[in-house]
């Protein structure tokens, strides 16, 4: 029954013959003025080929074909909002028109200018994929779809569809075009995170055709896994084949730079401003590898030949700031960075802006921390917090240990509080609240922190580290090696655990045990300031290889030539071996950076008693006794002793005076 039924329904459905053979008239009428219109668009009499195209729309509208051709000639006019249209229609009435769904992606592609530029690409791309849905081996809109892709970004979609191009039929492209495919497909498998498929891909590039931009991506992608060394021989290779490309010098002088092969990546540098002297990202480059150099005032040249270009270069502006920072000059540091932060915002993405603004508030801290402007610096972390997004764990942490630092501790813990509320498992957020509460006095309650972290994580070395910390800080120094030898039986190649254990140990006076942590850190890290200033003093202080102490010092004084404390070391390494003329001269350039501190005071005040400047030494012994001791190294009960006997010289003095 139901057949007979669906049977008798298309018979009162299906136009009778005379209909039938009026709308195969109409249909060919239709086709006789599309041609028509095709005829006029040959002659470039574009009107009449509309025209002539609308009446064929009229006698069949239902014709695809018709709709698609009339969107190409509008599209080929510039008209392309009717353009849209009239492929929508296309689409509508026949799904499964390949030339329908293509000419809709071209419409689309050619919209992506403006806010609503993404998601007209993603339309398009849409309009492709049925296309090669539809046509499979169509291998003009598979290079297209793989070029939509990869400019929204989406790599293994990018990947797949230069995949996908590369298995058709090799005769049917050029040589050259395959070529290119097979380095993007290298390209996009990279950027997708598969630097293994991305090698291989490029590799097989370089077969087709060894090329400056095959070698070039094949250097990218060591760069990107870290081969650093591959990445510049293929770099190399690339020049090989083209000497003067100044993007292949750019790219290897980065590398080089990241290596920290900064007299090559200079060259490299130099190499470009040769041919082209206003070179922004050149001198960028040579900015950023003279301040690692330590040749400052030809790295803030460089910065300022790029700002003299464009006084509103942010990048160029921000290398100033690295410079000085460098230096040491946090003054200067402090003062560009007010200017960056005052700049106008005209012209930036409003995210980008509140982005670089938050890393330039960031930095303005930690400048005003190094001046001792520890409330100023919460301010600056406080507004970091309100731009760029939400703060991630690091960041609260600056703001509340600024708080601490300006002694705001009721601040410095609600801010920890809420902190932690929201980053309950980062440990440096757990030490920090357990130093505040030891600076309140809570003691026991800073314990319980400390413990509950501990329990929590007992194999973590970064959990034990801080747990060492905090308990140096607490002056509990067998805690504080206890943790420290866990962490070392976890990680024993660790250079911080090793650096904080002998720390810990030259605290507990355990002195001959501390040199050996510090120079097996050494024989991991022999470039490390902090190691060689610590060991370095510790054997000056002890009065033990001085004159090997003094080669460490000034090595670590080369590496960071703006630190007070490594020219403070120096000073009194070279005091130990009386040479008072550089031990002084040292020691005051010292005291100019860190003009508070109690211990660097205590040395000049012990040089210059020795010279015999004993009033001038007793006054500095008294200003080291006001003067800042964070770590308590000051040993305060010598320093009295040392006033007392300088009184009773001077009083003596006195006596015998006429």
């Amino acid at each position: 029954m139901m057949n007979m039924a669906f049977i008798l329904l298309a018979a009162q459905m299906a136009p009778p013959p005379a209909a039938r053979a009026s709308l195969e008239a109409r249909r060919a009428e239709a086709y006789y003025h599309f041609s028509l219109g095709l005829q006029a668009r040959l002659t470039g009499d574009t009107e009449t080929s509309l025209d002539e195209y609308r009446r064929a729309q009229k006698l069949d509208g239902g014709s695809a074909a018709i709709r698609v051709e009339t969107a190409r000639l509008l599209r080929e006019s510039g008209r392309l909002d009717e353009a849209l249209v009239e492929a929508k229609e296309a689409v509508r009435l026949e799904e499964d028109n390949a030339d329908a769904h293509l000419i809709l992606g071209q419409l689309y592609q050619l919209r992506t200018e403006g806010a609503g530029a993404e998601q007209a690409l993603r339309r398009a791309a849409a309009e492709y994929e049925q296309v090669v849905r539809l046509q499979p081996t169509d291998g003009n809109t598979i290079h297209g779809l793989a070029n939509v892709y990869g400019q929204l970004q989406e790599h293994k979609d990018a990947a797949r569809l230069w995949e996908l191009f590369l298995a058709l039929d090799a005769s049917a492209f050029d040589p050259q075009i395959r070529f290119d495919a097979q380095v993007q497909l290298g390209t996009q498998l990279l950027a997708a995170g598969d630097s293994e498929a991305a090698a291989a891909a490029l590799k097989k590039a370089v077969d087709m055709q060894p090329s400056v931009r095959a070698y070039q991506a094949l250097g990218e992608i060591y760069a990107h896994a870290q081969q650093t060394d591959q990445a510049i021989l293929h770099y190399r290779k690339a020049l090989e084949i083209e000497p003067g490309n100044l993007r292949v010098h750019l790219g290897l002088g980065d590398i080089l730079h990241r290596a920290k092969r900064y007299p090559e990546a200079l060259a490299e540098a130099e190499a470009v401003l040769l041919a082209d002297p206003k070179n922004r990202y050149a001198l960028d480059l040579k900015g950023r590898t003279l301040r690692d150099l330590k040749d400052f005032d030809r790295a803030d040249e460089a910065a300022e030949a790029v700002l003299v270009q464009d006084a509103s270069d942010l990048k160029a502006a921000y290398l100033k700031v690295t410079i000085a920072e460098a230096r040491r000059d946090f003054t200067a540091a402090a003062a560009q960075l007010e200017a960056i932060l005052a700049r106008s915002r005209n012209g930036e993405d409003p995210a980008e802006s509140a982005s670089n603004d938050r890393v330039f508030l960031i930095h303005l801290g930690f400048a005003y921390q190094q001046q001792n402007r520890y409330a100023d610096a919460a301010a600056a972390f406080g507004r970091a917090k309100r731009v760029g997004g939400e703060p991630d764990a690091a960041l609260l942490g600056y703001h509340a240990e600024a708080l601490l630092l300006a002694k705001d501790l009721e601040r410095a813990l609600t801010e920890t509080r809420a902190a932690r509320g929201r980053f309950p498992d980062d440990p440096d957020l757990a030490s920090l609240e357990a130093t505040v509460l030891r600076e309140k006095g809570d003691l026991k309650g800073a314990l319980t922190v400390v413990e509950a972290l501990r329990l929590k994580s007992p194999e973590d070395p970064k959990v034990l580290l801080q747990v060492a910390d905090f308990y140096r800080k607490a002056r509990k120094f067998s805690e504080a090696e206890a943790a420290l030898r866990k962490a070392r039986e976890v990680e024993p190649q660790s250079l911080a655990v090793l650096f904080q254990l002998g720390a810990v140990l030259e605290r507990e006076k355990r002195l001959d045990e501390a040199e050996g942590f510090f120079r097996e850190a050494l024989k991991l890290e022999p470039d490390s300031a902090a190691i060689l200033n610590y060991l370095g003093y510790m054997n000056a202080d002890r009065n033990v290889r001085v004159e090997e102490a003094v080669g460490l010092l000034e090595k670590a004084l080369a590496l960071d030539p703006g630190s007070g404390a490594y020219l403070d070391s120096l000073g009194w390494a070279q005091y130990r071996l009386n040479r008072l003329e550089l031990a002084e001269e040292n020691v005051r350039k010292a005291l100019d950076r860190q003009a508070g501190s109690a211990v660097i005071l205590d040395h000049l005040g012990d040089i210059l008693e020795r010279r015999g400047h004993v009033a001038e030494a007793m006054t500095l012994w008294q200003k080291a006794l006001q003067g800042e001791d964070e770590e308590g190294e000051l040993d305060r009960a010598g320093v009295e002793r040392k006033i007392r006997e300088a009184q009773t010289l001077l009083h003596a003095h006195d006596q015998k005076s006429p």
